[in-house]
């Protein structure tokens, strides 16, 4: 680790990109893992109580990949929509066996952001299930699938286990190199496309995120250099496949290194979750604080025994949830990270102390209060001045850039938007933040989530902390506050207190009196709501938000 200039963070980024692994395709990566250790335990699906180990898994892949090639051939990018499992994990291996691009969809969203998505990655085919589909059509009944609807199950039926054993056998006797001849993987990756995902539209539209081989294969490369994923870790996987760090770790890390997983549908299925952490002997689960609530509030000790860390990112966790977290589980260290979508996703995690050091992780891991983590190896980041567009000393705010084999070469088909995105091949990632010599990253705040009130800048989320705070909704099993702004008159912009609690503006103020909330800072206007707007991956949907916002004004 280096500062170069006395502004750019740099965690080895140099070395990482010699890495010959990032020109190779992930189909070709995950053959050479799975089949070196064959015999051993690979993944359970919680939702079928079926497991299933290293070669076996690979077999139904190679299974997978032919039939895809076979009846697909004319699709260049092929639509999965399915949850974290055996059929899910598969379905992408398989697609990228085929040479085809995946394009994992996001079913909990609108029709009309769906049948757009369809749109604009051209997606015609989809592998899914009659099942799945059917559970969606009670929520979102004109959900635009597209005619080529293909269920896995009956796709697996058609294959038979013949096809399957026949392919063990293989795995069994050939080395991964005859393998990769014999049933045609391709191995050139690097720029190539690889995966196609969906922002989460949080603060608008989705947009199209092209991941290649390489941001894939490099982000996998960062999170084995971390140390804490080793032969004796059972990852448990829960996040949906349309939101990266489900697909880049659950589906990816898991092939390429042959790590061990739990697969649960839903992180929503708090029962069921424990159920398989307990039947499955899970020990690092990543999540966002708002999934977390659920857990804390229903879990017992117990329950989550084998479980040694969580790993929370998507959303800045609540002061002071961590310290819940670790007086309930005392025995389950809660860790916070940050990553984005653009860089496949993770950028930095706080690690415990003392993890063996290694070729691209030559520093100390560490924890730090208010942080959300070390920057990644193999990483370049620095602070952009959002007036001047000059990069700031270590130490002062701006906006985060960031460098690396991770970081995206930008959204499908959207040549203005890409170059707003990107400042002489940095990623300009809309989130202010800091450094610190040691590596450490600490976020603010996005950009578009601050307030100028009487020439100050008021930080949304700051606020929001101090409510839930003040209010005593630390253990809230859903968000009960947002902040959101609208015009006005007197100071250019005034907050708004969405709630689903029932307060008023007086009653506000005199709960936040204790709390060094400045008064600038307190909302005067209180929404009341049923629900608080979010997305599926339990971020808050900000577009929705500011729309409650500045309708309230009407």
């Amino acid at each position: 680790m280096k500062i170069i200039e006395g502004k750019i963070l740099d965690t080895n980024y140099d070395l990482l990109n010699r890495d010959k692994r990032l020109d190779e395709n992930l189909a070709a990566a995950s053959v050479r893992g799975l089949s070196k250790h064959s015999s051993e335990h690979h993944i359970y699906d919680a939702s079928f109580d079926k497991s299933m180990n290293n070669g076996t898994f690979l077999a139904l892949c190679l299974a997978l990949a032919k039939y895809f090639r076979r009846e697909f051939p004319d699709d260049g990018r092929l639509g999965i929509a399915l949850p974290s499992g055996i059929a899910g994990n598969a379905a992408n291996v398989a697609c990228q066996m085929a040479g085809k691009v995946s394009v994992n969809i996001n079913f909990t969203m609108g029709a009309s952001a769906a049948a757009a998505c369809f749109k604009k990655a051209d997606v015609k085919t989809v592998i899914s299930a009659d099942m799945l589909r059917a559970k969606i059509a009670q929520k979102i009944p004109d959900f635009p699938w597209p005619d080529r609807f293909f269920d896995i199950s009956k796709i697996l039926k058609k294959i038979g286990k013949a096809e399957v054993v026949k392919n063990l056998l293989a795995v069994k006797l050939l080395p991964a190199s005859a393998i990769i001849r014999l049933y045609k993987i391709p191995t050139s990756g690097g720029d190539r496309e690889a995966s196609i995902i969906f922002t989460s539209g949080s603060e608008g539209d989705p947009k199209a995120a092209v991941l290649t081989h390489k941001n894939i294969m490099g982000n996998c490369l960062q999170m084995e250099a971390t140390g804490i994923v080793t032969k004796d870790t059972v990852l448990h996987s829960n996040l949906p496949l349309f939101h990266s760090f489900g697909q880049s770790i659950q589906v990816w890390l898991t092939s390429i290194f042959a790590h061990k997983t739990v697969a649960a549908a839903s992180p929503l299925e708090v029962k069921q979750n424990f159920d398989a952490i307990q039947k499955g002997k899970s020990t690092i689960m990543i999540s966002t604080p708002t999934f977390l609530r659920s857990y804390l509030k229903k879990g017992d000790p117990k329950q989550i025994e084998s479980l040694k860390f969580v790993i929370a990112g998507a959303e800045k966790s609540p002061d002071g949830f961590k310290e819940m977290w670790e007086e309930k589980f005392a025995n389950c260290q809660y860790k916070e990270g940050y990553g984005l979508t653009e860089a496949s996703p993770v950028v930095a995690v706080n690690l415990p102390e003392g993890l063996e050091k290694n070729k691209y992780r030559d520093y100390e891991t560490q924890t730090r209060a208010k942080a959300v983590g070390q920057l990644f190896a193999g990483m370049q980041a620095a602070i952009l001045n959002p007036d001047t567009g000059e990069f700031l000393p270590i130490g002062e705010t701006g906006l985060l850039c960031l460098k690396g084999a991770n970081v995206f070469g930008g959204y499908l088909n959207a040549p203005e938007l890409n170059a707003e995105k990107f400042k002489d091949g940095w990623l300009i990632t809309g989130d202010l933040a800091s450094l610190d010599s040691d590596g450490f990253v600490y976020i603010k705040g996005r950009l578009s989530r601050f307030s100028k009130i009487g020439g100050e800048m008021v930080p949304h989320a700051l606020v929001e902390e101090r409510i839930i705070k003040a209010l005593k909704q630390e253990c809230a099993e859903k968000p009960t506050v947002a902040i959101g702004s609208r015009e006005s008159e007197s100071k250019g912009e005034e907050l708004v207190l969405i709630t689903t609690l029932d307060i008023t503006p007086s009653d506000l103020r005199r709960e936040l009196a204790d709390f060094g909330l400045a008064n600038l800072w307190i909302p005067k206007v209180v929404i009341k709501v049923d629900e608080i707007p979010t997305l599926a991956t339990g971020k808050l949907n900000l577009g929705e938000i500011r729309k409650i916002a500045k309708d309230s004004k009407k």
